[in-house]
């Protein structure tokens, strides 16, 4: 192996005995061979620390570095000071590797340069779910960028980039909500390009005691609080004079609760149902259409609502987002607020 890996594969570990052997030999069946791995072992109390150890005592292009557990974001950072490589790709203890992943992140990297962070299709284990479908779906920069407040768009043991990407992000950092979104939403602040290879190159394991599925920092309402906190940061309501949601379930209320306590104004509620002239949710005016208020024109107080404000998408349906939408752009055509999904 030359002194210098063209590619670090960087990939922190928790008690993956079951599934660590299966992904070590996806990884050294690569057919790029130029590459070193470097794993975190996050304090493992079952086997996985001696599984690592002896396939690291027979294979030189495995780094091992064992720590007490302190948690995904230390792991990843401290990794990440051991990487060596021009490239980075990021993986899971408990997911598997296409031999040709490697090859084609950088063989598409290298085709487009303006491309910062990429990802590639990943194929469910035991079978894709509609998270992983939607992500499947967005594979250019500009749906990537349109979608980011969603969910993350790119999932985590996909990424790959430059080495000095990581860098210029500034690493993980630790938050009370997903380490993954958090480098994105961030990396969509950097204004980084982002793109995917058009291929499975990852097969991901969907199961209950995934990290994703038990801690609370990839909750729904965890989330929330992360595309509020980017939403402001970035300055999206400079020059706004508050917030309209448009959906009045518990998604849209939660939503509303996390801008109020930004002390951002919610300047109503807005969805599918019609209701009572005076009906409120949390207190603030809710508004709903009905088939015959479209064909007319709206009072003024109404269209005055959406005048210099932003609109919250936060309709889970995707008929019923479709269809409000929809609504919105026939009721209220001189409406110059930007609509955001935030799910």
């Amino acid at each position: 192996m030359l002194s210098k890996p063209i590619v670090s594969v960087l990939m922190p570990v928790h008690n993956v005995e079951s599934t660590i052997c299966e992904c070590l030999e996806s990884i050294l069946a690569q057919t790029v061979s130029n590459f070193e791995m470097v794993v975190v072992d996050d304090g493992s109390s079952d086997s996985s620390r001696i599984i690592l150890e002896d396939y690291a005592t027979h294979e030189k292009r495995i780094k091992l570095i064992c720590t007490e557990q302190q948690g995904i974001v230390k792991a990843l950072n401290l990794g990440l000071k051991n990487c060596n490589g021009n490239y980075i790709a990021r993986m899971d203890g408990d997911d598997v590797m296409h031999p040709q992943r490697l090859e084609q992140q950088i063989e598409f990297l290298k085709q487009d340069p303006s491309l910062d962070l990429i990802g590639c299709l990943v194929e469910g284990i035991p079978q894709t779910t509609n998270y992983q479908q939607w992500s499947n779906s967005l594979t250019t920069n500009q749906a990537i960028r349109e979608e980011i407040f969603v969910e993350s768009p790119i999932m985590h043991p996909t990424f790959f980039a430059k080495h000095e990407l990581f860098e210029k992000i500034g690493g993980y950092c630790a938050h009370p909500w997903a380490e993954d979104y958090d480098f994105l939403l961030r990396a969509y602040q950097f204004n980084i390009q982002f793109g995917k290879v058009q291929e499975y190159l990852v097969k991901k394991r969907d199961s209950p005691t995934r990290l994703s599925r038990v801690d609370w920092r990839y909750k729904r309402p965890a989330m929330f609080e992360a595309k509020v906190h980017y939403f402001l940061k970035m300055g999206f309501l400079k020059g706004k004079k508050g917030v309209v949601i448009a959906g009045t379930g518990p998604s849209g209320r939660k939503i509303a609760s996390i801008f109020q306590k930004q002390n951002i104004p919610i300047l109503g509620f807005v969805d599918n149902r019609p209701g009572p002239p005076d009906r409120t949710v949390m207190d603030i005016p809710a508004y709903g259409f009905t088939e015959n208020q479209l064909e007319e024109n709206l009072p003024d107080f109404f269209l005055e609502l959406f005048k210099n404000a932003l609109i919250i998408s936060a309709v889970g349906n995707e008929a019923g987002r479709s269809h409000l939408q929809q609504s919105l752009t026939i009721a209220a055509p001189c409406i110059t607020a930007r609509l955001i999904r935030f799910i």
